[in-house]
């Protein structure tokens, strides 16, 4: 660490007996962006308001996945009147910029929402949008005059799990930028929730293979990771018979409709894309961020439009993908009178997993090398297991425990059964159960659940011609629907209507 205002109020926090580890990041101004870098969910982050009430200034420290009741906050304090500070008066009270404040500031009398103790680590504000501090909630206590005060609600979204899909059509991609091979985290965040929808709805699923241009400029490693990619994305679904599943490239319209979209899409709308802030956040200059990485929502609005789907499935993180897809297609709409595109509306499942790694520190990824992976070979998969973070105060077999934090039970929660984790928990809390025998059971349960799918990549790995034929399949299936919009947009916009080229 060589920020010293950081460090100095490090020292300060550790002098209160409040400890916490320091988690760098590029420069990130909302919590929502700090907490989508370091693998986190809102509901694991502390945010600090700076409220006027009445004549004076208080701060609260509130969860990220939280809302502030303004009338509770009223009748709490006995005061008429309450406002957030605008950044000039929050510079003025904290010393740093909006997005930055610590949780400990001494000028200012703080309460801290109960809600938070729900939680056994919080991540929270370091004085710097360049550091964020990883708290025990247990030691926000200790902080000088503090109150523990009732003051918020869970932020309410539109549950998008109680939507009935039943008959709807569904589309998702995903990108081979990595080397194509698929694990737990990108199953129980991505690919469950997509074969529960297949059950259900029509279902388009795409190799999207035309974004990976982006960060690829390799021949031989994009044919790797594709393959690769579709070798695993096969294996998980299955026999599902209601997919379409096809490789973006076999479908020239994803093309032909971008370069239309262009023309209706302002630069200031691109200019807020996360993808391209968090380039130069990470300090790429502009001009040398390709054009491809810059222009990637409007292909991605192609890809989506095409289908004219009624969901798309995305975590919150990804919701502004979506927004901008609308706001591309009701672009087009109204500058050629038209309703051709048909506006599509996120899917956001209330059980979609967040999945932190095996390190316990940041979201699952291979280029952290923190995964457990579905199609290594056992000993692999075996070593990755027994690697995971679990509870660092557990230093003997029975000493008690700690379920919270530990990933070992985070991923059992989702592949153990019920009752059998259930008991390992009391069991390990007692003191009464060691490590490696939860993470043997971890290794089971997950050979257990993949058996079926591991069996069926070995089978299409030595099938070509079998994966040949489903792509072309789904690319026939692709282009048929793709072409038919593309009919009705050239119709909109006053371009010929002969397709015929198209026929491969």
């Amino acid at each position: 660490m060589t920020d010293p205002k950081v460090k100095k109020y490090s020292e300060e926090l550790k002098k209160l007996g409040i400890e916490h580890e320091i988690l760098k990041h590029p420069q990130l101004v909302s919590v929502e962006a700090v907490q989508k870098y370091l693998g986190y969910g809102l509901e694991d982050a502390g945010a600090t308001l700076v409220i006027k009430v009445d004549d004076k200034f208080i701060a609260i420290i509130r969860r990220g996945d939280t809302k502030l009741d303004n009338e509770r906050v009223k009748k709490y304090l006995g005061v008429a009147n309450l406002r957030m500070a605008n950044e000039e008066e929050f510079t003025k009270l904290t010393g740093v910029p909006s997005g930055a404040a610590s949780v400990y500031i001494p000028s200012l009398p703080t309460y801290i929402d109960k809600k938070i103790f729900e939680k056994e680590y919080i991540n929270a504000g370091s004085g710097s949008l360049l550091y964020t501090f990883r708290y025990k909630t247990s030691d926000l206590k200790k902080i000088p005059g503090i109150k523990v005060v009732d003051f918020t609600s869970i932020e309410s979204e539109k549950k998008s799990s109680l939507i009935d899909i039943k008959g709807k059509r569904i589309l998702s991609g995903i990108t081979p930028s990595g080397d194509g091979t698929l694990h737990i985290g990108n199953y129980l965040g991505a690919v469950k929730q997509f074969i529960e929808f297949a059950k259900n709805g029509d279902c388009y699923l795409m190799v999207a293979d035309l974004h990976a241009l982006t960060t690829i400029q390799n021949k031989a490693q994009l044919q790797k990771n594709t393959e690769t990619l579709i070798l695993n994305e096969l294996a998980l679904l299955g026999n599902l018979t209601n997919i379409v599943f096809f490789r973006q490239s076999d479908v020239p319209m994803h093309a032909e409709l971008t370069w239309i979209l262009n023309n209706v899409t302002p630069l200031g709308l691109l200019r807020r894309a996360h993808a391209y802030k968090d380039k130069l956040s990470k300090d790429v200059m502009e001009d040398e961020i390709n054009l491809g990485l810059f222009n990637y929502p409007i292909l991605m609005a192609s890809d989506i439009l095409l289908y004219k789907p009624d969901f798309v499935p995305v975590g919150r993180d990804q919701k502004q993908h979506i927004e901008i897809c609308r706001d591309i297609a009701g672009r087009l709409n109204k500058t050629y009178k038209s309703d051709v595109l048909k506006l599509p509306k996120p899917y956001i499942p209330e059980d979609v997993a967040v999945v932190m790694g095996t390190d316990g520190k940041r979201k699952m990824s291979k280029s952290l090398g923190n995964i457990i992976s579905i199609f290594d070979d056992e000993i692999v998969i075996k070593k990755q297991v027994m690697s995971t973070y679990t509870d660092p105060t557990r230093i003997h077999s029975n000493d008690l425990g700690h379920i919270e934090g530990n990933m070992v039970f985070a991923y059992l929660d989702f592949f153990g059964e019920k009752n059998k984790v259930s008991e390992l928990k009391d069991l390990y809390k007692e003191g009464k159960v060691a490590d490696v025998e939860v993470k043997n059971y971890l290794f089971e349960s997950l050979m257990k659940t993949f058996k079926d799918a591991r069996v069926r990549y070995q089978e299409l790995k030595n099938n070509p011609q079998k994966v040949t034929k489903i792509l072309s399949n789904g690319a026939d299936r692709a282009r048929e629907v793709a072409g038919k919009t593309m009919m009705e947009v050239r119709d909109a916009i006053g371009l010929t209507n002969n397709y015929s080229f198209f026929k491969y």
